[in-house]
């Protein structure tokens, strides 16, 4: 498959395709907006510029270093690992946005060109943002950065994530219809012959939900307990809180945006996935059922030396994340019971302010919109649109 960037030969008509893997859709040329074939994602690229449009140097952090040197060891460990785990996923929410959906030949949407391309420009902006946290504790930032990758159980947690990405990625990169690849299948690491158009589909529905549980799980663990340290009376690392308010806050939106990619490819059989998602369905679940396993074993870790923390600690992390994954496998159509879960109220209820919108503080240029908090439950809306969340 040979796709141009722009091609002079033809009109293209990128409305009458489906958004991902169309029959036109390695054909591009004008990108214009004026009659959206999917204006609910002109709507999410919009609100994502109005309410992420922020700068890494608006938060204040001259006090965090301070403030982290004033913890014991276990709350340093708390909030290192953490952050260290941040910097890990966003290393990867920056590169991949752009390099699994907007690949030649899998999207020729103008719309869906232009919030994928700030979504990821988004996730750039948050590890600009980590740096400068960094940058505020450390003396020696390279030596931060080498400790992270040797950090074993950062690794381990990982390379779930990281597979998944690296097997999509082989596919997408091999596209053409006689290649060969070498390459491994998650299921059970053999090579398969060439790519094929369900490898194909495989690749891009599997991504969808890779990343739906990275926006929406991966990073709870390290929001929750950072905003932890200013919810203490001494309202520690509040530099990094506000941080992370505003990283949630963009996350949120990325998070709503594959929640209904995921619910569309489900169920309208004119996009041309419902039958390989009923196929993947198991897998699915079994790729929650790793993420949860890893995300217990790793509360477990955070805590392994104790919590200096008022009102958090490991069964309260390990109580909230049952929370958060009943909501998220809810919100893709999904049965949170196969996992042993049930949906509960927030037995945090306090961080829903800091994934709300209106409660972060933002730059006067900033534009306030719509409330982005973690319990929206889309699985009551067949159809939904932005005034819903």
């Amino acid at each position: 498959m040979s796709c141009k960037i722009f091609n002079l030969g033809e009109t293209v008509n990128s409305k009458g395709t489906r958004l991902f893997l169309g029959e036109d859709s390695c054909n591009r040329n004008i990108q214009t907006y004026h009659d959206p074939k999917y204006p609910w994602i002109l709507d999410f690229a919009e609100e994502m510029r109005a309410i992420g449009n922020w700068s890494k140097n608006e938060i204040d952090l001259s006090k965090e270093k301070k403030d982290f040197e004033s913890l014991d060891e276990a709350g340093k460990h708390i909030y290192e690992s953490g952050l260290k785990f941040a910097i890990t996923l966003d290393s990867c929410a920056g590169r991949a946005p752009l390099q699994l959906f907007n690949n030649g030949g899998i999207s020729n949407n103008p719309e869906w060109e232009l919030y994928i391309t700030n979504h990821q420009n988004n996730e750039l902006l948050h590890s600009e943002s980590y740096t400068e946290m960094v940058r505020a504790l450390y003396n020696n930032v390279d030596e931060f950065v080498e400790n992270i990758i040797d950090d074993e159980h950062i690794q381990r947690r990982a390379t779930s994530i990281l597979a998944g990405f690296d097997w999509a990625t082989s596919v997408f990169d091999r596209m053409d219809a006689n290649a060969a690849v070498l390459s491994y299948s998650l299921a059970d690491s053999k090579p398969f012959p060439e790519v094929t158009e369900r490898m194909v589909k495989e690749a891009v529905y599997k991504s969808a939900v890779i990343l739906n549980m990275f926006e929406g799980i991966r990073f709870f663990c390290t929001f929750v307990t950072n905003w932890s340290f200013s919810e203490q009376p001494e309202k520690l690392m509040a530099g990094s809180s506000n941080i992370f308010k505003l990283i949630a806050r963009d996350e949120m939106i990325h998070l709503d945006v594959f929640q209904r990619v995921i619910k569309m490819l489900n169920t309208d059989e004119s996009e041309g996935f419902t039958d390989v998602a009923k196929d993947l369905e198991d897998e699915v679940y079994e790729m929650y059922a790793t993420g949860y396993k890893e995300e217990m074993e790793w509360i477990e870790y955070l805590f392994s030396k104790g919590s200096p923390l008022i009102g958090m600690n490991e069964a309260i992390l390990k109580q909230y994340m049952d929370y958060i994954f009943a909501i998220r496998l809810t919100n893709i159509g999904l049965d949170p019971k196969r996992l042993g879960l049930e949906l509960s109220d927030n037995p945090l209820p306090w961080t829903d302010n800091y994934l709300d919108s209106t409660n972060v503080k933002s730059a006067p240029q900033e534009i306030e919109s719509v409330n982005y908090v973690a319990a929206i439950d889309l699985s009551k809306d067949e159809e939904f649109s932005m005034e819903d969340l």
